[in-house]
């Protein structure tokens, strides 16, 4: 938001609710200058009742504000948005994919290719965060022709996120939250379905059998932290599990594990994977979305299949005892524009 205000670009953002104990990010961008807006009834889940008023809402605004540009973001908030901004007769629509559903299994994943079929014949362009995600939108299941489709890569200040990553910090975190000689593995993330928390502590459990050396950090909050929780204790690994819940920062939890772990079934471009490559951590990874763009064959990391325990448990496995790496210059795929610049681009020159 600071970069396309610099930019001339101006404009609210418009925010639904997230569940209780989540932070929803409107602190952060009302520091950047952001006007936030609430819209009533837009929350995560099918209601009827709530999307139809978070529709009215959305339809009255634009109709009043009249803006050159909705950009939208996830898959309900984006699907009302959309539509809002149609039936206002907004000039350009966009539409960034950060996951999708497309590959679920039976009704679900049918269900999520229609429906943004058909939203995508009132969506002027369509942001793809990676190669390997355009691929999926345009070939792979034929969502959106390839003239509506860019890319546009995230990225983050590295400078800024390597001077957060304080040796002082990071050692605070090993000595309070590591024994001696233990190998800590990193999960950072949203406790949702779709990130695989539960699949992640079923492998560790496997893995740490072999590699008792082995510990797991876990930070993030969600729905389902206290099914993750009971699922710790149930396996038995509550003395090889610490969890940090929500964390403000990231830099010296990634500083201080040896190896960032991912799970998930779906991605885009995710942002721990660029805070573990900015201070050269390991990168161990489902191979989903763009993930494989950022961690490459033969690169400083392993891709597993998603969904499968085993693979993850034995890759969990071959870290343990691995010498520690000091934090070094960040490796792994640079990036060549600036992403905000080509957003701007992207406004500016309309439908």
């Amino acid at each position: 938001m600071p970069g396309l205000l610099r930019r001339g670009i101006e404009g609210p953002v418009l925010v639904g609710r997230v569940p209780f104990g989540e932070d929803d990010g409107t602190a952060d961008l009302r520091a950047a200058g952001a006007e936030v807006i609430r819209v009533p009834g837009l929350c995560r889940g099918l209601d009827p009742t709530a999307d139809g008023r978070a529709l009215r809402f959305l339809l009255g605004f634009l109709r009043r504000e009249r803006p050159d540009v909705v950009h939208t973001h996830t898959a309900k908030a984006g699907a009302l948005a959309r539509i809002a901004a149609r039936l206002a007769r907004v000039p350009m629509i966009v539409h960034t994919f950060h996951g999708h559903h497309f590959d679920a299994g039976g009704a679900s994943g049918l269900s999520a290719r229609l429906a943004e079929r058909r939203l995508g014949r009132i969506t002027t362009r369509a942001v793809c965060l990676s190669a390997r995600q355009r691929d999926d939108v345009v070939v792979r299941h034929r969502i959106y022709p390839a003239e509506k489709v860019v890319v546009i890569a995230p990225t983050i200040d590295v400078a800024s996120f390597r001077a957060r990553a304080t040796p002082a910090a990071i050692e605070a975190l090993r000595a309070r939250h590591a024994r001696a000689g233990e190998t800590v593995l990193l999960w950072l993330g949203r406790h949702v379905a779709v990130k695989d928390p539960l699949l992640l502590v079923d492998a560790f459990a496997r893995a740490v059998k072999s590699a008792p050396s082995l510990r797991l950090w876990v930070a993030g909050d969600g729905p389902l932290r206290a099914a993750v929780g009971a699922r710790v204790f149930s396996l038995g690994v509550g003395d090889h599990v610490t969890d940090f819940g929500p964390v403000a920062d990231s830099a010296a939890y990634v500083g201080a594990c040896d190896a960032l772990v991912l799970s998930s079934r779906s991605e885009g471009t995710p942002i721990s994977i660029l805070e573990a490559q900015a201070l050269s951590r390991f990168v161990l990874a489902t191979s989903v979305g763009g993930v494989p763009d950022l961690v490459p064959a033969g690169g400083p990391g392993v891709l597993v299949p998603a969904g499968d325990a085993d693979a993850l448990a034995r890759a969990m496995a071959s870290l343990a005892d691995r010498e520690r790496v000091p934090l070094a210059a960040p490796r792994g795929p640079a990036a060549s524009e600036d992403p905000i610049e080509r957003l701007a681009e992207l406004y500016r020159a309309g439908p």
